[in-house]
């Protein structure tokens, strides 16, 4: 696949931010929210984010996964963010940032995060 380098965004990633960037292999953009944090996201040139699929009503939203109103994510749709769907990117395949989430679904994330990794168990 050959990107078209004037159209890449340049601007600056930080967690929570939703994106969208073309997986190896296809042309259409996949939508993803930002997990990396954000003092790796100044400096390293791949991007840990999870993604996001659209939301059928009546959908189950499991424990790992988080709903995202169409208000917050600037896709035009309800969405969920798949925890349990993590993927490192390149940043040369970010081709825009639709948003920016409010910290209490950033919240959201970290908790599904931690049911995904299993982090839960090692509270004390």
């Amino acid at each position: 696949m050959s990107f078209d380098f004037d159209n890449m965004y340049c601007g600056a990633i930080h967690r929570g931010d939703i994106i969208l960037f073309f997986e190896d292999g296809k042309t259409q953009e996949c939508p993803a929210v930002v997990v990396q944090d954000d003092a790796l996201n100044q400096g390293l040139p791949t991007v840990i984010c999870a993604k996001i699929e659209p939301y059928q009503k009546g959908d189950d939203v499991f424990v790992n996964e988080v709903l995202l109103p169409k208000e917050e994510t600037g896709l035009g749709k309800d969405s969920i963010c798949m925890l349990h769907k993590l993927e490192t990117i390149e940043r040369v395949q970010i081709v825009a940032k639709k948003a920016e989430l409010p910290e209490e679904t950033i919240q959201r994330i970290y908790h599904a995060v931690d049911i995904t990794l299993g982090r839960f168990r090692d509270r004390v």
